[in-house]
């Protein structure tokens, strides 16, 4: 029964009719040039916390991008562009140290994004340096198509109570899922880079653009501790981002700051979008409020015990690069912070030393700065699969417990969702632009997972979740 009533509510979880049929069919074409570029790096960490916890923990981050162009005029091309970034990371806790624990936690997140869209761009647009036009590389419009998930398990042997200080497992699960589409039309076309990216400047443009996005999301909580099973959902929402506005891009570059990739100098360019949108490499254009990275609140906020963002620095990018635009990889800045275990449990108020507090600085790992790279489409293909499964990651000296086994575990929930959400989606998907031109590995449940760390001595773990969703499977 469980299974399907979620079954009913994840076929409503569509982009509306009226935006699929506004989608215009691309032409039928052959893509002149493919390539792809990007990184997958692991970080260990480990510290205290101010309330007197030791953790250790592990985190990977990476992005991969996937690129096709074919010319369609003398100086108008389509770009499609196929990006997954994701970020797996997991903290455990021990008090009052992990040699002789008394008490542990566990938090296991897992989050990615992907994107499948096409661009017509041109080399006869311009931007403004200083009161000038400047002849630059424009966006007239694109079309982008999102999904994205984020995955939470967490799991601890906390005191019962303030005055009762035997420990209780508990146990915490968080799946939410966002299917987007998005249509933006530029008029003028919106400036991106001058085409002499040669000397020190900074550029700015504006556009006018009318748009069609839409989004829709869901989610589900279930809380596991001694009084029960609590259960949040599955909660289906939607939103959407203006029709019609301004936005505006500011540009700069620098000869001083440049990347060798492959033995061809790239510049490091800095972008930023002012608008309902956010710029991805590329040149997609996507509803701010539908990125899972942005650090902004979502409808299942409150409900997390990790968080995750991604900040990218620079564009490393050329006007042009062996017969197609010069876009050659980009710099991402990742941050991911757990509240630590005492935060995983409604209503705890257990002895001092253990409580959260509001002021308390989150637990997390450092800020990595992962630099893409020129690579091949299967390599691409590989990360993808890193990213979206958690399988094939670079593996890092394995320093947390045992939280990242739960994760891999329960991941097959948010991937199942997904799965469902692209089936659907499969038809309308199809009439708006060409498939990718490799196996979308997200398509398939979770391989391999990373090397598991050493269980906590002491108490044993808790016992599993009960999974409201298992008959989906």
């Amino acid at each position: 029964m469980v299974g399907a009533v979620i079954l009913a509510i994840l076929m409503a979880l569509v982009i509306p009719a009226g935006l699929a049929g506004a989608v215009p069919v691309p032409a039928s074409s052959t893509p002149q040039t493919i390539w792809a570029y990007g990184a997958v790096k692991t970080v260990n960490f480990q510290g205290t916390s101010q309330t007197g916890w030791e953790y250790s923990g592990n985190a990977t981050y990476g992005f991969s991008v996937i690129l096709n162009q074919t010319n369609t005029s003398a100086n108008g091309f389509e770009l499609t562009v196929n990006r997954t970034m994701g970020a797996l990371f997991q903290v455990h806790y021990c008090y009052p140290s992990c040699q002789s624990p008394r008490y542990f936690g566990n938090v296991s997140d897992h989050v990615y994004e992907t994107v499948v869209a096409s661009a017509n761009l041109t080399s006869a647009g311009a931007v403004d340096e200083n009161g000038t036009a400047v002849p630059a590389i424009a966006l007239n419009n694109s079309q982008s198509h999102l999904r994205a998930n984020a995955t939470e398990v967490s799991n601890s042997y906390l005191p019962l109570s303030l005055l009762v200080s035997t420990p209780v497992a508990r146990s915490h699960y968080l799946g939410a899922n966002v299917v987007a589409s998005s249509t933006v039309d530029l008029s003028p076309g919106l400036g991106i880079l001058p085409v002499d990216l040669s000397a020190a400047q900074s550029w700015n443009s504006t556009s006018q653009f009318t748009s069609l996005t839409a989004a829709s999301y869901l989610y589900y909580e279930s809380r596991t501790g001694p009084l029960g099973t609590s259960v949040v959902g599955p909660l289906l929402g939607d939103f959407s981002v203006p029709a019609s506005g301004n936005v505006s891009l500011y540009g700069s570059t620098s000869p001083a700051h440049s990347i060798n990739l492959g033995g061809v100098a790239y510049p490091e360019v800095s972008l930023k979008v002012v608008g309902p949108f956010a710029m991805r490499e590329g040149f997609i254009l996507l509803p701010a409020t539908a990125d899972l990275f942005g650090g902004g609140a979502l409808p299942w906020t409150a409900q997390q015990n990790g968080t995750a963002t991604a900040t990218m620095s620079y564009l490393d990018a050329r006007a042009s690069q062996g017969g197609h635009l010069g876009i050659g990889a980009s710099e991402w800045v990742y941050d991911s912070s757990t509240l630590g275990p005492a935060s995983t449990v409604a209503g705890l108020s257990g002895v001092t030393q253990l409580a959260s507090s509001s002021t308390d600085t989150p637990d997390a790992a450092p800020p990595t700065t992962v630099q893409g790279s020129p690579e091949s489409v299967p390599t691409a293909a590989s990360q993808q699969n890193c990213l979206l499964t958690g399988g094939g990651c670079p593996a890092g000296n394995s320093l947390g417990g045992s939280g990242f086994r739960g994760l891999v575990g329960l991941l097959g929930v948010g991937v199942i969702l997904v799965v469902v959400i692209a089936v659907v989606l499969l038809v309308a998907e199809r009439r708006r632009m060409p498939p990718p031109t490799y196996p979308n590995a997200a398509l398939y449940p979770p391989g391999n997972s990373r090397p598991g760390a050493r269980a906590p001595t002491g108490p044993p773990p808790p016992p599993a979740e009960d999974d409201p969703l298992r008959n989906l499977w």
